[in-house]
């Protein structure tokens, strides 16, 4: 991301809602959000070069930005839709160590489950990255 989109981004940040799924009976509520998070889609040429075609941009509330942060919640998001789902890991079958499971069509939006997205960027960490803390490239 360019010094110019994330300053466009932060100038446009105080008229953002947060777009994640706040539970039953909340679509109705209007949360301001306070960050974004930054998920770029791309590939590796080789074991230098990486290439990132855009980044996909979720404008995020302080509560979801911190249980994005923490080890309590796991969320599925299907960027083809944009839904969104948490998972409670200490409730859950299945042991998740991910905070962000990025989806390739749900079930909100398709009957053919097009797999988990796995960004082969070797920058990206475990957890998601937010706007406030990206690096500018020049």
């Amino acid at each position: 991301m360019n010094e110019t989109d994330k300053l466009g981004l932060t100038a446009s940040l105080y008229e953002e809602h947060c777009e994640l799924n706040h539970g039953p009976k909340t679509g109705h509520l209007i949360i301001p959000a306070v960050d974004y998070i930054v998920q770029p889609f791309g590939y590796t040429i080789n074991e230098v070069e990486e290439v990132s075609v855009r980044d996909m941009v979720i404008p995020v509330c302080a509560e979801c930005a911190s249980a994005l942060h923490g080890d309590e919640w796991t969320l599925l998001y299907c960027f083809e839709c944009n839904s969104s789902q948490w998972i409670a890991r200490s409730k859950s079958k299945m042991k998740y160590r991910h905070h962000v499971l990025w989806l390739r069509g749900c079930p909100c939006c398709t009957k053919e489950f097009g797999g988990l997205y796995f960004s082969d960027i070797k920058a990206l960490i475990d957890s998601p990255v937010f706007l406030s803390q990206q690096k500018i490239v020049a």
